[in-house]
């Protein structure tokens, strides 16, 4: 009886490791590219076509995820000025209920580009500028008591050709923590093209139904043929 429950035990126990969601995870901008409808400014400068998460390494713990959207600033994602005063790149954000997160796409005072971040709290656009194109909207993670819980990097390049040069496709890999890991299905993503809040995208990561990992299958697998080869040397 005790090898049995035991074995329940260990049954039990494993079911608490799952597989993330299954990739990719697209969200595509409600309407056409280049639609100034939805752009508060000019398309050219601001306009975010597409935020996907492409892949996830379990044994690592990274992500990747990928924007396209364009940037007044260029492929160097630098701040730049149309009149309105400097405006800088938005970051990654990610959000569930009380726990939030981002990733800053260009380095900043207390945050370096492609790591991840935990904070208490976002920044609006209002917070950044007295003029914002959408005031309301979350651009940046408040670096004030944020803590970093994971590395990555940034790259970035031009898809849109010699006729719409500030056209980017921008990819991130950084990596998460348990903490993020076991809050990201369900999570809200969002990103702003610029911090006055011109252009942004929002989506919520799927909960697909949990799977155990490889692993969890073999020490479960492992644990079973256990238990059978004791019961056998017990009878």
């Amino acid at each position: 009886m005790k090898l049995l429950q035991i074995a329940f035990l260990g049954f039990f126990l494993t079911l608490s490791s799952f597989a993330l969601p299954t990739v990719p995870i697209t969200f595509n901008d409600p309407t056409a590219a280049q639609d100034s409808s939805d752009v508060v400014g000019d398309p050219t400068k601001f306009d975010i076509t597409q935020l996907r998460f492409t892949a996830f390494n379990s044994a690592t713990n990274t992500f990747m995820a990928k924007v396209n959207f364009n940037y007044g600033g260029g492929v160097s994602l630098g701040s730049f000025d149309i009149g309105w005063g400097p405006l800088n790149v938005g970051d990654l954000l990610i959000s569930n209920g009380a726990n939030r997160y981002f990733v800053p796409l260009v380095s900043r005072t207390g945050a370096t580009l492609g790591n991840l971040y935990s904070t208490t709290s976002y920044l609006t656009a209002q917070d950044l500028a007295t003029n914002a194109g959408r005031p309301t909207s979350a651009v940046w993670g408040n670096t004030t008591g944020a803590v970093q819980i994971g590395g990555g990097t940034v790259s970035s390049v031009s898809v849109g050709g010699a006729t719409d040069p500030n056209k980017l496709e921008v990819t991130l890999n950084f990596v998460g923590n348990a903490a993020f890991i076991n809050n990201f299905a369900n999570s809200t993503v969002s990103f702003a093209s610029a911090t006055y809040g011109n252009d942004s995208i929002t989506g919520v990561i799927p909960a697909n139904a949990p799977v155990p990992e490889p692993s969890t299958c073999t020490t479960l697998g492992a644990g079973l043929a256990a238990v059978g080869l004791l019961r056998r040397r017990q009878a």
